[in-house]
């Protein structure tokens, strides 16, 4: 009996012990030990939102930037919250947002977003929505939404597929095609936390050609931000779990994608952009557990913004252009420049910060 017993408490002993070791390992992959290293900015100010704008794209020909909003923390604990696109002249000094949509599509809670503005192309705005259905259980669409003669963005489709998993952020190549990133390849909440706990590369990129839905990259751990070089003939995808930037060379004719390098990063990148030079800008989360935890508390997470300079490949050292621990601006996960000014969005903050952007050091 007593041998049972010691038997029993070693077999317990070991499996706490596994447990704990495994806990602290998904907490430092997770940056929850990282020290961060302050890089401020002067001169910063908040522009005020009605909710959180995790993404927004800017249209460079306009200057005007479309943000989705959804209060984000309020949505956890109500289902029927939902959000919308709203719009700021950045060339406007003090200009307001201002609705963006006419027709948003029931139960509408926007997540990523990607403009595609290339005439003789009409404007268009595809959306990453996850709306509930009737029974509360949370669906995966794309909303397209297309520019009218009255300057608003009006609502003309959603589109469904079963490979639209868990969309986290798209990137649009054509006035129908886009690439997708499933930050998740899990069908439920269970196998979503194995995914996490054991960091599995479940992740994938979907390409949609207007008709059809194709795996374009797979097994990737937690895809994040996806965009694509001006001249189209670049992807870059944001490995949150692998904590860096991978890049790919595009058919621009039939969408496949071919690996070409990878940059890696001091955290675990959010979303994606580029800027006017082809330089690649990122969100960055050196500590993506407190992001998480940021969701349904007040504690602040850091926001790094990184820039890597054109032309962007695996060669290129990342660049810190504003880091804070969350105090000034917490969770970025966005950053796009415009006109020397450097503009942040966050999944939790309802505000944008604004900042100019230093001059580069020679």
């Amino acid at each position: 009996m007593q041998g049972n017993l010691k038997h029993v408490s070693l077999a317990l002993g070991a499996t706490l012990l596994i447990t704990a070791l495994g806990a602290l390992q998904y907490l430092s992959v997770r940056g929850a030990f990282a020290k961060i290293q302050p890089r401020a900015i002067a001169g910063c100010a908040a522009q005020p939102l009605p909710g959180s704008a995790e993404d927004f794209a800017i249209d460079r020909a306009t200057g005007l930037a479309y943000l989705s909003v959804l209060d984000r923390r309020a949505a956890r604990d109500e289902p029927l919250r939902t959000g919308t696109i709203l719009k700021l002249n950045l060339k406007q000094q003090g200009a307001q947002p201002l609705p963006a949509t006419v027709g948003d599509p029931p139960g509408f809670r926007p997540q990523g977003l990607s403009l595609w503005s290339h005439a003789p192309d009409p404007l268009r705005l595809f959306v990453v929505n996850r709306p509930l259905d009737a029974e509360g259980r949370e669906e995966q669409t794309i909303e397209v939404f297309e520019e009218q003669p009255d300057g608003l963005l009006h609502y003309q489709k959603t589109l469904r597929d079963a490979l639209f998993v868990h969309p986290i952020d798209l990137a649009a190549v054509g006035p129908d095609q886009f690439y997708l990133s499933n930050d998740s390849g899990a069908h439920n909440a269970l196998s979503r936390a194995v995914e996490a706990l054991f960091q599995l590369g479940w992740s994938d990129v979907i390409y949609y050609d207007g008709a059809h839905a194709s795996v374009a990259v797979s097994e990737r751990k937690f895809g994040a931000g996806v965009t694509v070089s001006t001249d189209g003939l670049r992807l870059y995808l944001a490995e949150a779990g692998a904590r860096q930037v991978l890049i790919f060379d595009r058919d621009t004719e039939t969408g496949s994608l071919y690996w070409s390098g990878l940059i890696e990063l001091a955290g675990a990148p959010d979303k994606l952009d580029i800027g006017a030079d082809g330089s690649l800008w990122a969100a960055v989360q050196p500590n993506s557990w407190a992001a998480v935890r940021n969701l349904s508390s007040a504690r602040p997470a850091p926001t790094m913004i990184l820039r890597m300079p054109a032309p962007v490949n695996g060669f290129v050292k990342p660049q810190p252009v504003y880091v804070n621990g969350g105090g000034e601006f917490s969770a970025g996960s966005i950053g796009m420049v415009y006109a020397e000014r450097l503009y942040v969005g966050s999944a939790t903050e309802k505000k944008l910060l604004i900042c100019p952007l230093p001059a580069e050091k020679t």
